[in-house]
């Protein structure tokens, strides 16, 4: 007959996408009212039941939108199957898949929230909006303790299997004139010369970008320049 070992602890259960969605978020909340920000309303955070891989924050109905893995179709899991393989952190792919869509990019979405709430979002162009949620996300992620905070190895996990993607950007042009053109009809979901696999290579590219930078961007700037009107 088997005993348990006296003081031994049942591991912690994994929470949910909504459990995890709602933590970063209240974090998030917190870390900008530390900073003195004066914040109108809180976002609500919803699970879809997409089949494919979406994680967004909508201004329309003032919320974050996560996606499951358990909900999406064999083409979205043999995506992120092939990205968990290239990935430095030995993640499954649906740990993968949790790291990256439902974590590591949630503060990214909430600092659209934020460029919402001062009434910038609509009026910057999408490589400045998108560049400076992603120096959010990772000003964030470098606030929290442990293995949260080593925002180096997330991105170098995370952006691993993007470094083979050949860059989109023609001889001639710049990443962010090509992002710029063709930015308002991928949001659209029109097909287009920006596409989801060399939109992620941008994110990548932004990511690299904002890890480089943070120097100069901490959190509570970010904040401040995102003050709501």
């Amino acid at each position: 007959m088997l005993f348990p070992t006296v003081g031994a602890r049942p591991p912690a259960p994994t929470p949910s996408v909504q459990q995890l969605g709602e933590s970063i978020r209240n974090r998030f909340v917190r870390a900008a009212r530390d900073c003195g920000a004066a914040l109108p309303f809180v976002p609500a955070v919803t699970v879809d039941s997409t089949k494919t891989i979406d994680v967004h924050y909508s201004n329309d109905d003032r919320t974050v939108h996560f996606t499951d893995w358990a909900n999406l179709n064999e083409d979205s899991r043999a995506a992120i199957t092939a990205w968990a393989d290239k990935g430095t952190l030995g993640l499954s792919p649906e740990g993968m898949y949790r790291e990256m869509f439902n974590s590591f990019i949630a503060p990214h979405e909430l600092g659209h929230y934020l460029q919402d709430v001062a009434k910038r979002w609509k009026g910057m162009s999408g490589w400045d909006a998108e560049l400076e949620a992603n120096r959010i996300g990772i000003a964030f992620w470098s606030l929290q303790p442990g293995a949260e905070g080593k925002v180096e190895a997330r991105v170098e996990n995370i952006t691993r299997f993007l470094d083979d993607i050949p860059s989109p950007v023609l001889a001639g042009d710049t990443a962010e004139a090509f992002f710029n053109r063709n930015y308002a009809a991928f949001s659209r979901g029109e097909a287009g010369p920006l596409n989801a696999m060399n939109y992620s290579w941008f994110q990548a590219l932004m990511f690299k970008t904002a890890l480089r930078e943070r120097g100069d961007h901490t959190f509570c700037q970010l904040v401040a320049l995102n003050r709501a009107t």
